[in-house]
């Protein structure tokens, strides 16, 4: 089979992550994000803002949160119509708050509104929200003040950079995922040199698990090299 070919294949493939809260491996680095998840009485006003890089496990924890706590799972540009329709779930979780930053005005606006509108209503009935985001409120250009202020009131926690033992975890992790198997020493080697960000841990991997069944790779250390330098290259 041609190269050209397997590359076909391999992109034909899917991949199922696992999001079973027994999945998530627990580190300083986002230890006080899971407490305070477990702990939704200690929110200020009902409302916690998960904060945090994008592929630090904010859905993750976000999805299991919603699970244990039977809440309502809102796509952030869909709040307006859910309210209109008459949401009655005392428990809500809404992700990348982030995307505001980014909206162009007209989609902005409705965004901030439907969130605005969002925090007074499950607040009249003293329910929980959850807000994921990859910014701290500050840093999103909120035009909406009210909805900044009400935002910057409520708790927050921030999940940092991995640590030494998540970085470890989290390659174990997405190499289970993919189904590859990677020895120890191997493991460590990659740890050792790769880039202290969830996205370059998780762009690796995914590069090794492209280029390894598309080219028929094994993990070899000339193999690993290779792909450390072209993922800090590209990415």
């Amino acid at each position: 089979m041609n190269k050209n070919m397997n590359e076909q294949l391999v992109l034909g493939l899917t991949l199922k992550e696992a999001l079973q809260k027994d999945d998530f491996f627990i580190s300083p680095s986002n230890l006080e994000a899971v407490t305070l998840l477990d702990n939704t009485e200690h929110w200020g006003s009902g409302v916690l803002l998960l904060v945090g890089p994008k592929g630090s496990g904010k859905t993750h924890l976000s999805l299991v949160w919603c699970k244990e706590n039977d809440a309502k799972y809102l796509g952030l540009e869909t709040i307006l119509q859910e309210m209109e329709k008459g949401l009655t779930h005392d428990t809500v979780c809404v992700e990348d708050l982030d995307i505001i930053a980014n909206a162009e005005r007209q989609k902005k606006s409705k965004i901030e509104e439907g969130i605005f509108h969002l925090i007074n209503n499950i607040g009249s009935r003293g329910g929980k929200l959850l807000i994921s985001s990859s910014k701290m409120p500050d840093a999103l250009s909120i035009g909406l003040k009210d909805l900044e202020s009400r935002l910057q009131s409520f708790s927050k926690t921030n999940i940092k950079d991995p640590d030494d033992s998540l970085v470890m975890a989290l390659l174990l992790k997405y190499f289970n995922d993919r189904q590859i198997y990677v020895k120890h020493s191997n493991l460590t080697y990659i740890a050792n040199r790769i880039k202290r960000t969830y996205s370059s841990i998780y762009k690796f991997v995914n590069y090794v698990d492209h280029k390894s069944l598309a080219l028929n790779k094994k993990l070899t250390r000339p193999f690993i090299d290779a792909a450390l330098t072209q993922t800090e290259k590209k990415y």
